[in-house]
């Protein structure tokens, strides 16, 4: 990544005399920002642009080039990174468009290149990207000429057009960003590689990225768990509504879409992801210009008492707890404000404040030990001049090692206090609600670096030879999903506890089995075809004597056969009966990130409530015990209201073993317990159903 950001040499293959052109601002872009390196025009029709020699081609360069912008149309783009190999480029901007993002033709196209780049070693970033920007190396190699001021953000963007307005946000709100990258296609480059860089980059104190999607999904959860333990991450993924193309065969499928992938991957790496530009730029903003706080204990001071209300509701709403301030504190503003006034937080200095006395309370909690961040809020008042107040607020900028924002609430009227603040780089929010969020992310984010995840899980080892001769009988008969019988024989090799079960065909076969295992047992349709057997009527639960173990094996078929005609029903599987709460375990194969596991409230109603929290696999015991208690039906397993606790350390085990199963086996793509029946403590886990899902090609 070095040339990207620190080339010494540049070859601009495009340039254009023309001043509409492309090549043409781009290489006036990297002359304006000051530029120091050899920098080479290449147009074989021009002899001098911009002041520069032209040179026909990169190899009539005389001297070496390590970086290459290409700013040519897409067909000439092969033959101009062969020509570029051959002088020894060590990497390509490429600008140029028409590749991908426009059809076959276009995807074949860039498929060439990089072809070609990998042959000759050239890293590539793009094609169809903006550029990149080092402001520390006074590098802007971009077609925009919003170049920012120097900083401490790092900026990747999937999108140009999010690039440009990242660009001139930043512009506006006086924020410097040490390195700005638009990414477009990723042939090659892309967020992975980016944060290997950042991690090191001394300029860099916090990084934010734009992302559409992920080619590289388990590199990026090891470089941003690496880069996280030492410099926040703030990621605005769009697509969030997106259900993925996988045509899910279970609930666990249909609940794993591509978003709640995408976030159980955010959270697995640490990075903080948010969901709209307001929180992306507040984010940005609060970690570019603050200190990281010591820990919790928010203190806020106001001049409106609705303010500070609104904000002690935003601060229980994020997770924040307010700070209790000591005696002291309390005595010493008692001494400098009105009798009128609230002294204990949220602290309100009344309407008819000035300056003074707005510094002397934000003074004295900035002395509290038990106050970590500050919140500070004016509302206009004809009788307080805002512009002295942001003054004084503008003396602690740099002074304090306690992070502390500013909400300027209202319009025109706080406009010039709220310019002040700006320039003196402390962060300003139109709302209490968005300055305790941002407040909300750097306590969130210091706690979260300081746990410490060793990656410890138990050792699994299963009967793999046994759970593979299943998986190998479903192939070879062409079936992609297995029954629950072969499914439960998975489970069974890996030690999971299954019930005692039979296979009948006939009523008296159920009443023969069912008395056999001991009543009650569980009567449910044997059928590769029916996957969600209740919907159909195919489970009868509490069954308690052989008479009604036949009655009711007549009335399942007849239900099974009027209901679907044209489904393989095998007769109907007799189980022992295992009691507990309900829950659902399952697996989900995704393309980029691997084994994304499944925990929450099971049952039939499960995409309905929705009640689940996914992770990434391999499993550490510290993310398992965080999927169980994020749930929010996690006060049944915890036993609530007088209820016993359930065997948590059994369900433990059951997603450890699902997740080895998963490892062992890549040609699982779905896996799903549903129920897994939580006996109380002690009592251990049934699970009472699976569904499995194989892709044949074992890829």
């Amino acid at each position: 990544m070095r040339e990207l950001f620190e080339a010494r040499s540049i070859a601009v293959i495009g340039a254009s005399p023309r001043p509409e052109k492309v090549g043409h601002v781009v290489l006036r872009n990297i002359i304006a920002s000051g530029y120091s390196g050899e920098l080479y025009p290449v147009n074989p029709k021009a002899d001098e642009i911009l002041g520069r020699r032209a040179y026909p081609n990169v190899l009539a360069i005389p001297g070496p080039v390590e970086m290459a912008v290409v700013v040519v149309p897409n067909t000439v783009v092969p033959a101009v990174m062969e020509q570029a190999g051959e002088k020894g480029v060590k990497v390509a901007v490429v600008i140029s468009a028409g590749f991908r993002e426009v059809g076959p033709e276009g995807a074949e196209l860039e498929r060439r290149v990089g072809e070609i780049a990998s042959r000759h070693g050239i890293r590539v970033l793009g094609p169809n990207c903006l550029g990149v920007i080092s402001t520390r190396n006074h590098l802007n190699a971009t077609f925009t000429d919003d170049f920012p001021l120097a900083g401490h953000v790092a900026v990747t963007s999937q999108s140009g057009a999010m690039g440009t307005i990242l660009l001139d946000w930043a512009k506006g709100t006086r924020i410097g960003f040490s390195q700005f990258v638009s990414v477009g296609n990723k042939l090659d480059i892309d967020e992975a590689d980016l944060l290997a860089y950042f991690r090191d980059d001394p300029d860099t104190r916090v990084i934010g990225m734009y992302v559409e999607g992920m080619r590289r999904g388990r590199e990026f959860i090891e470089q941003a768990s690496e880069t996280s333990r030492c410099k926040p991450i703030i990621a605005l993924k769009s697509g969030r509504t997106s259900t993925g193309a996988r045509a899910a065969s279970s609930h666990t499928g249909a609940l794993s879409g591509s978003d709640s992938v995408y976030s159980a991957a955010m959270v697995e790496a640490g990075v903080l992801r948010v969901k709209t530009l307001d929180e992306f730029f507040d984010l940005l903003q609060a970690f570019a210009s603050m200190p990281l706080p010591r820990g919790d204990g928010v203190a806020i001071v106001t001049n409106a008492g609705g303010l500070g209300v609104m904000a002690a509701d935003a601060c229980s709403d994020h997770g924040l707890t307010m700070a209790s301030l000591s005696r002291e504190t309390v005595e010493r503003m008692r001494e400098g404000l009105p009798e009128e006034a609230s002294l204990y937080n949220p602290v309100d200095v009344i309407g008819d404040a000035d300056a003074v006395r707005y510094e002397r309370a934000l003074s004295a909690v900035l002395d509290d030990p038990g106050v970590n961040c500050v919140l500070a809020m004016v509302a206009p008042s004809d009788l307080l001049d805002v512009t002295e107040v942001a003054r004084m607020l503008a003396t602690y900028a740099g002074r304090t090692d306690i992070p502390m924002v500013a909400a300027w609430v209202g319009g025109a009227g706080m406009a010039a206090g709220a310019a002040i603040l700006k320039e003196a780089g402390i962060p300003n929010y139109e709302s209490p609600d968005r300055a305790v969020r941002a407040l909300a992310a750097m306590v969130h984010y210091q706690e979260d670096r300081g746990r410490v995840d060793d990656g410890s899980a138990p050792s699994i080892e299963g009967d793999r030879q046994g759970a593979q001769a299943v998986l190998d009988a479903a192939a070879s008969e062409g079936r992609n999903a297995l029954s629950e019988a072969e499914g439960k024989e998975i489970l069974r090799a890996y030690g999971v506890n299954v019930p005692p079960e039979g296979l009948a065909r006939s009523a008296d076969q159920a009443a023969e089995i069912a008395r056999g295992i001991g009543f009650p047992v569980v009567l449910k349709v044997a059928s590769p075809d029916i996957a969600h057997k209740t919907d159909v009527g195919g489970v009868v639960v509490g069954i308690d004597d052989e008479e009604r173990a036949r009655r009711e094996y007549e009335l399942m078929m007849a239900r099974v056969r009027s209901r679907l005609p044209d489904a393989r029903v095998d007769g109907a599987t007799v189980e022992g009966m295992f009691s507990g709460r309900e829950v659902i375990v399952g697996m989900v194969r995704d393309d980029q990130f691997g084994p994304v596991m499944t925990f929450g409230l099971g049952g039939i109603f499960v995409e309905i409530m929705k009640d689940v929290s996914h992770a990434i696999a391999p499993l550490s015991e510290r993310r398992v015990d965080e999927m169980i208690r994020s749930i929010r039906a996690y006060p049944i397993l915890a036993g609530a209201r007088g209820r016993k606790r359930a065997d948590i350390p059994a369900l433990k085990d059951v997603l450890f073993r699902v997740a080895q199963i998963a490892a062992d086996f890549p040609q699982i793509t779905e896996f799903e317990i549903n129920p897994v029946m939580v006996g109380d403590e002690g009592q251990g886990c049934g699970a009472v159903d699976a569904l499995v899902t194989i892709r044949r090609d074992k890829r």
